[in-house]
């Protein structure tokens, strides 16, 4: 499949197609979730904006602190190398984490009850992610392992999985997942509003991401880039910690009320 699609003399590469493509969807779920709420769509857009400044500074930096043996930094003055270190490689919870302190700015910042934004818009966190995870799958990056099942796809000219070998499908496993676990979420965001509760769609998302990245980390073979502790690798740690996390906060919440 290569790296993008040719129009004319302008080459489009997949995984800014589908970036593109999942902004898209995401900001029209949106749309629908801030007007079936009764929120104001521009202080949405405004928090987007900043959660989406967060989440692209926290990817890049995790990206870096987990794959930090794998840079060299003897090109690192290299404008080629550099422009390709910085336009390739996120961790997603690094974005997660960033963008939990862009959603906090902007609160502070702006003076928007951020917290009830969040809680009724979350699905389009998912939904974007899922169109990430169909461009990893068309580019090869965080590929699976290696798999002669039902669905295994094999590349022959990806510039980051192993070509020729036949792999477990593990970026379009995690779509179709993100695109239930958004599916859940409006659910449970739609059932609350018809009888006049908050929604705990955050804690929900969070567990329910955490559980999914846990699992599918067992299918991923690139080792090198996700960092390997204890036989865990950094995702499924974190993971670890949001569940804990979620359930304390949830304890505590109870003991408060």
């Amino acid at each position: 499949m290569g790296t993008g699609f040719q129009i004319g003399p302008v080459m489009i590469p997949w995984y800014g197609f589908f970036i593109v493509l999942g902004i898209a969807a995401a900001m029209l779920l949106g749309y629908i979730l801030v007007k079936r709420n009764g929120l104001d769509f521009d202080r949405f857009i405004q928090i987007v904006c900043f959660v989406g400044l967060g989440a692209m500074i926290g990817a890049k930096i995790l990206y870096l602190i987990v794959a930090w043996e794998q840079i060299d930094f003897s090109r690192i003055t290299d404008p080629e190398y550099l422009n390709m270190l910085m336009g390739s490689g996120f961790v997603f919870y690094g974005g997660l984490i960033g963008g939990l302190i862009g959603l906090t700015l902007c609160g502070k910042i702006l003076h928007i009850p951020v917290a009830e934004y969040a809680r009724l818009t979350i699905p389009v966190i998912p939904v974007a992610h899922a169109f990430g995870r169909i461009g990893c799958a068309f580019v090869g990056c965080c590929y699976g392992v290696p798999y002669s099942g039902w669905g295994a796809v094999t590349y022959t000219d990806s510039l980051f999985a192993p070509n020729g070998i036949s792999l477990f499908p593990v970026q379009a496993a995690e779509a179709v997942l993100e695109l239930v676990i958004a599916a859940v979420l409006c659910a449970v965001i739609f059932r609350a509003g018809r009888v006049g509760k908050k929604p705990r769609s955050i804690e929900l998302y969070l567990v329910l991401y955490a559980v999914v990245r846990f699992g599918l980390e067992f299918f991923r073979y690139d080792d090198a880039e996700r960092g390997i502790l204890a036989g865990m690798s950094t995702s499924q740690w974190i993971s670890l910690g949001v569940c804990v996390g979620v359930a304390v906060w949830c304890k505590r919440r109870e003991l408060v009320r």
